[in-house]
């Protein structure tokens, strides 16, 4: 694939109904503050680039998870790979649990309706399709997306007597443009150290371990075309999450001289479809909704895509069948993506109890993201760990995560960036106390510690 549709495959992988619908929620109801998240992009693209990046290019992997098992062992490649699978079921889970709300909205129906009949539809259109497929869409969708924003906020703006000045003063006043929160309070949700380190270390666990993320990646032509793909995400990111949020602002500015148009909403997740649907022309309405469930499309695919190549290449072709012919993966595929399918339904009835739609999936991946980044960090950047002290801090990192984020208030954007750091002090120091891993067997495998080129050649001849 070129880089072109890739990059925007990436970008639109974040770009679910979680995202179209609760960045302009969060808008809204708060501030702009949860914007400095997206600055983790731009800034960890360059790590991405020149760490990760030479690493997957040479070692023509399915899943990020081979890498672990040639640098560990087995063991290794099977934690993280069911870490990762735990980690994508929730969040297309969410992402099912998302446009549900908007179905609930125009039908009327309860909500658990809608999410078995939208994991339903999500299941049979990802099971239809091959990768190549998933990222065409994407981009097809990622595009409906942005015009459906483009019309909410253009619509918001126009209805309202002095049009835009008077929306900046009003939402102004209201404390609705704050972005930067310099608060040292480690309760403070988004303060800028919270948004900055937390986001960061969950923009480089997306870009680098998410096998949904990266199965987009590695169909690319080049290490030069993924390149390009990252920094084209990387440089999109954030102006395409500042519309989101503005579209947020505006919809505020417009209730607070409409307050009696918000009879009959029920939940403000959902506040951008509900001005849609209330507020402009059936057929601009009908493209709005069309947009948010095609953002959700994208990401359910190619989540379902993701979890169905993990279970099937890093389980049961490792552990039960390694020597059947493409067919039959592609079979094993076939059902896997129903299966998960089916079991992304039964999560998202639980969805609502996440709090705020658009922090839903970062609440989860911050418990989870921070240990699995460790484990690949320690593999690529140190000599000396050994697969058992990997493992080890590991499990540190998440027991550390699940304490302070059960007995504290701290922001759970900080949770990523304590399991991060404790994974690695304990996995190097725990891997100071057992026999270091042979050098022959890691080259090739640790950042300066290349392959003997000469060796190699003599070994052939």
């Amino acid at each position: 694939m070129s880089w072109l549709p890739v990059g925007i495959s990436i970008l639109a992988a974040d770009f679910s109904a979680i995202t179209v619908m609760g960045q302009p929620a969060w808008g809204y109801r708060h501030d702009l503050e949860l914007l400095v998240m997206t600055l983790g992009y731009p800034l960890m693209a360059p790590v991405v680039i020149l760490v990760f990046l030479p690493f997957y290019a040479k070692l023509n992997l399915y899943t990020a998870y081979e890498y672990l098992e040639r640098r560990f062992n087995l063991r290794v490649r099977l934690a993280t790979s069911i870490l990762f699978q735990l980690l994508r079921s929730s969040h297309v889970g969410i992402a099912i649990y998302a446009p549900s709300l908007v179905i609930g909205l125009i039908t009327g129906l309860p909500v658990w309706k809608c999410i078995i009949f939208m994991g339903l539809i999500s299941t049979v259109y990802s099971t239809l399709g091959g990768m190549k497929a998933v990222i065409w869409t994407n981009v097809i969708q990622f595009i409906m997306a942005m015009m459906g924003i483009s019309l909410v906020f253009y619509s918001a703006i126009s209805r309202i007597n002095g049009g835009a000045i008077t929306a900046f003063r009003t939402a102004l006043d209201a404390g609705r443009l704050r972005i930067l929160n310099f608060s040292t309070d480690p309760t403070q949700l988004t303060s800028l150290w919270a948004c900055l380190l937390g986001g960061s270390v969950l923009c480089l666990a997306s870009l680098t371990i998410d096998q949904a993320i990266l199965q987009r990646l590695f169909t690319t032509k080049s290490y030069k075309d993924c390149r390009r793909s990252i920094i084209l995400q990387a440089v999109t990111v954030v102006p395409a999450s500042l519309m989101l949020c503005l579209v947020g602002t505006a919809l505020f500015a417009f209730y607070h001289f409409h307050s009696d148009h918000l009879v009959g909403l029920n939940s403000e997740d959902a506040i951008m479809p509900f001005f849609a649907i209330r507020e402009l022309p059936y057929g601009v309405s009908g493209l709005l909704v069309a947009s948010i469930f095609a953002a959700s499309m994208a990401v359910m695919s190619a989540g379902i895509s993701a979890l169905t190549t993990a279970s099937t290449v890093d389980i049961y072709q490792r552990l039960f069948r390694p020597n059947e012919t493409a067919q039959h993966y592609a079979a094993v595929g076939r059902i896997g993506t129903a299966c998960w399918g089916l079991a992304a339904t039964f999560l998202a009835l639980f969805a609502k109890y996440l709090g705020e739609l658009v922090n839903a999936y970062n609440r989860v991946s911050s418990y989870i993201c921070g240990p699995l980044l460790g484990i690949f960090l320690l593999g690529i950047l140190t000599r000396r760990t050994t697969s058992g002290g990997s493992l080890i801090g590991a499990v540190a990192g998440l027991f550390l995560v699940s304490w302070v984020g059960l007995r504290s208030q701290w922001s759970f954007l900080y949770l990523s960036v304590i399991g991060l750091v404790a994974t690695l002090i304990v996995g190097y120091a725990a891997s100071l106390l057992m026999e270091p891993p042979p050098t022959a067997q890691i080259r090739g495998l640790v950042m300066g510690l290349e392959v003997d080129e000469h060796a190699v050649a003599g070994q052939r001849v």
